[in-house]
């Protein structure tokens, strides 16, 4: 439950789900102040044993043991969207906060049983979708927030990798819900909601075009937000080289911005009538993985609600399924 007087003590954490993306929250949770990993929990015994040794931290026997006895003041979920729900609810009604990983569930109805639990216990609650945190991002949305670009009305958005996904989760329907469309699609409906606004209806194609999986590997994704403003997005697990950017278009100008390459400012946007971009520098900025724990740390300390919800995720599941029937049924859905 959220608290009213603000927490200043180190915070004590616990870790769900000992995969790939926990690196990321570890790393994280090591550059934030007072905060530290106390308790990691992984069905796999010798990976939970792993991030013990790495983190200094308690290997728990079970969910319940680590919510019963090691006085958490938050958790991270990092386990596949498939078991999003039964990793959830035990530190939802014991009133410890969870900082879970996107997408919210493996499908809608497993994320809005979440949303319910979030609602009915009060519990703090976060969805990580860090690309908001990221610092080009941070800084984009702030002009969008001053119009400086005017009116929005074209958002682009790739988020493309090379991401082998047999043997993984990724290739597991039951434990991921899809592939590239729902595990960086719902990064992508989150940011066009949180750059843009709501969108009114969804049309799709999925392929697979190298991997030979239940999932797919390749989306296509045009987004309507009320025939005001469009989104073309598009993502793969199967391209030889990563590839993110974010653009926006806009009734006065446009912005780009391009992940991982040094050759390119990390944001620059560009003005009607001027014949050159302004570069806004967000070099000395945390990266988004450290800017998404430390939100919610910090709202955690302050008895705030972090800015984003479960709501926000089960928006995007939501999208997500009417992506997946659009591509099904050759049809533009109404969300």
């Amino acid at each position: 439950m959220p608290t009213k007087s603000r927490i200043t003590r180190t915070l004590r954490i616990g870790l769900v789900g000992c995969g790939g993306i926990a690196e990321a929250h570890v790393d994280a949770y090591n550059q934030v102040s007072r905060a530290r990993i106390v308790a990691v929990y992984d069905p796999r015994p010798t990976a939970a044993r792993r991030f013990a040794a790495d983190t200094g931290a308690d290997v728990a026997s079970s969910l319940k043991q680590m919510t019963a006895d090691h006085q958490l003041d938050a958790v991270s979920i990092c386990s596949p969207p498939g078991v999003h729900v039964e990793n959830c609810l035990p530190f939802l009604k014991a009133g410890i906060a969870v900082l879970c990983e996107k997408p919210l569930a493996h499908n809608t109805p497993a994320a809005a049983r979440i949303a319910r639990a979030v609602k009915s216990t009060r519990t703090p609650f976060m969805v990580a979708f860090c690309h908001r945190f990221h610092p080009a991002v941070v800084a984009l949305k702030k002009l969008m927030d001053r119009r400086v670009l005017g009116q929005p009305k074209l958002f682009r958005n790739i988020f493309a990798s090379n991401l082998p996904m047999r043997g993984t989760h990724h290739a597991v329907p039951a434990l991921s819900g899809g592939g590239c469309l729902l595990s960086n699609g719902c990064h992508s409906f989150d940011l066009f909601r949180f750059l843009i606004g709501r969108p009114t209806h969804v049309q799709a194609m999925t392929a697979n075009i190298t991997q030979k999986v239940p999932v797919e590997d390749l989306v296509l994704v045009h987004l309507n937000a009320n025939n005001k403003a469009y989104a073309e997005i598009s993502s793969s697990f199967s391209l030889a080289a990563d590839n993110f950017i974010v653009e926006v278009r806009g009734t006065r100008g446009r912005a780009a911005i391009e992940y991982f390459n040094k050759d390119q400012p990390d944001l620059v946007y560009y003005l009607k009538g001027e014949p050159h971009g302004r570069i806004v520098d967000v070099s000395g900025q945390p990266n988004r993985f450290v800017g998404e724990v430390r939100h919610f740390l910090d709202a955690l300390r302050a008895g705030a609600r972090p800015s984003v919800t479960a709501e926000d995720g089960l928006i995007a599941n939501r999208i997500a399924a009417a992506c997946y029937k659009s591509a099904k049924e050759g049809r533009r859905i109404r969300l």
